[in-house]
């Protein structure tokens, strides 16, 4: 577990334990005030039904999976609904989606991206029935609810509840419109009053540093608001505007992904080119397919869902568009369909022989594409996600021997600093915090990623930590620089400060901050001068 995983599965610990909705990992255990409730509360019914960790992940796991089958499930449903796809024709495209190497990566993982995927797909299928002139109440009823708990599990809930409040209009099903609004009023005032009006949840009460500090500041707004987390790593209008150009083109290749994914992409231009071909034609698909033979939910939805993750500074688009996979997956199987008519009926006309040459060069590009997908499908991209399960499957028993260490040679109440700081939580039950909340601001700016890469020693300082535990793989999933600014300097941190211990195989080690309370020390000056600079918050450099 490395991210928002153990984050939902520490908060389900606490929820269960009846401490509340909060992140117990954290010193003085604050709100939980980012991520929606639902998600969470399900999974504390697994640390109910078996409270044993590491043990009870597989439990989790299981909850993802059950809610991939409902997935695979209503995403036939939704593809043999669709005009233009036959029950055959259905199937094999219910099975690209299940096996997709993307769906199979989060239905193995304890996030709430497949249980968002299936029942924001579920609210738009029912809607499509419910959400008509002559749609049963009840239906649209249903439709509200699905899309209400959607919203419990992701705010992306919200772009889908907006896209069925236009297809109600555009179909002037206002009886159906009543219905859903007054169904979805509750869900919706919940999430309102949670995430934009909710109160700044202020620092524990250990926190030795103020809001001069850039790294705390950082690290702080990332564990408890989104807002203010949104608010840094958006500064100014400049870096507003070079993220949207940004995310522009992550959202224009997107669609794509779910095709060409890993081994097809390539940061080349023939690459891009080919990314914005396939992205094309799914849209050609989804439109023509629509334009024929109507506008759906899923449709309106669409575009105030891109809308919302245009904005959004890390747009992780494999993940937050599961809900539309299957949308994609018929645009661009109806377009292929439609060219290859297009082709037959060429090559079997009179027209002349350079038109005849033009169209068969096609049909062999789409064969070869095609035989290049599934190889990527079947070999390629299983082979590269392969190795990456590995590199960190290589690491968990250094990481579990240096989690036994804390457990057996610090006190309970020991803080740690740790990248993976609620696994640490988990396995050791010691708050921790990770060294520094990036904010995606750095990203277009390099003298301010060095500027947060020196105030890596806020957060230890704040919360008076007294260990970091390094490991070979810190930082791994961020951008390229700030990984590689990071990792020199916890080459510093391993110059500088006493190493209490280190795996066998040299790749997880844990260092004393005990350097923090001895300032006065000579011997302390070295690592006080790394961990302790002196600056503003202020994000502009």
């Amino acid at each position: 577990m490395t991210g928002d995983d153990s984050i939902y599965f520490s908060s389900a610990k606490a929820l269960s334990e009846g401490k509340g909705y909060v992140l117990p990992s954290v010193p003085g255990a604050p709100p939980a005030t980012k991520y929606p409730i639902l998600y969470p509360w399900l999974l504390s019914w697994v640390w109910r039904w078996n409270p044993s960790f590491p043990e009870n992940l597989a439990d989790a796991v299981g909850v993802t999976v059950a809610f991939g089958l409902g997935y695979v499930s209503l995403a036939f449903l939704f593809l043999r609904k669709l005009k233009g796809i036959g029950e055959a024709e259905a199937l094999f495209l219910t099975a690209f989606c299940a096996l997709n190497p993307i769906v199979l990566l989060y239905s193995s993982s304890v996030l709430s991206d497949i249980p968002f995927a299936t029942v924001a797909l579920g609210a738009m299928l029912v809607a499509d029935s419910g959400i008509r002139r002559d749609g049963k109440s009840v239906t649209a009823a249903c439709s509200a609810i699905l899309v209400g708990l959607s919203m419990l599990l992701r705010v992306l809930g919200v772009p889908v509840a907006a896209g069925i409040l236009v297809a109600s209009v555009v179909r002037r099903a206002w009886r159906q419109l009543f219905i859903f609004c007054g169904c979805v009023a509750p869900f919706f005032t919940v999430l309102a009053r949670r995430f934009v009006f909710s109160t700044v949840v202020p620092p524990p009460a250990i926190s030795k540093v103020g809001a001069s500090s850039l790294g705390w500041t950082l690290t702080w707004a990332c564990y408890t608001s989104y807002l203010s987390a949104w608010k840094n790593d958006v500064p100014n209008l400049r870096i507003f505007w070079t993220m949207l150009g940004n995310n522009m083109r992550v959202l224009l290749g997107a669609p794509a992904n779910y095709f060409l994914f890993p081994g097809l992409l390539r940061d080349t231009q023939g690459g891009r080119v080919l990314v914005v071909l396939i992205t094309a034609a799914i849209v050609a698909g989804v439109v023509k397919n629509a334009h024929r033979y109507g506008w759906g939910p899923a449709h309106y939805a669409l575009p105030f869902y891109l809308a919302t993750i245009l904005l959004w500074p890390y747009p992780i688009a494999d993940r937050f568009l599961l809900p539309f996979f299957p949308l994609f997956a018929a645009g661009l199987w109806l377009e292929g369909k439609h060219v290859l008519r297009m082709i037959d009926a060429t090559l079997a006309s009179r027209r002349a022989n350079t038109d005849k040459v033009i169209a068969a060069t096609i049909a062999l590009l789409i064969i070869a594409f095609s035989c290049a997908v599934g190889w990527n499908y079947f070999a390629a991209s299983r082979k590269v996600l392969g190795e990456t399960a590995r590199r960190r499957s290589s690491l968990i028993p250094a990481k579990r021997a240096a989690y036994q260490w804390l457990l057996r040679s610090t006190s309970p109440d020991a803080r740690v600093i740790a990248c993976e700081d609620v696994s640490a939580y988990l396995y050791t039950g010691r708050s921790s915090m990770a060294p520094i909340g990036f904010t995606a601001a750095a990203m277009y700016e390099p003298k301010l990623l060095e500027r947060i890469v020196a105030h890596l020693g806020d957060v230890p300082e704040a919360i008076g930590a007294q260990f970091w535990m390094i490991s070979d793989d810190d930082f791994g999933l961020m951008w390229p620089e700030a990984t590689s600014a990071t990792r020199k300097f916890g080459a510093r941190l391993r110059n500088t400060l006493p190493e209490v211990f280190r795996s066998r195989d040299g790749r997880v080690s844990i260092y004393s901050l005990d350097c923090l309370r001895r300032r006065d020390d000579p011997s302390c000056r070295a690592a006080n001068l790394l961990l302790l600079p002196q600056d503003t918050h202020d994000l502009d450099p």
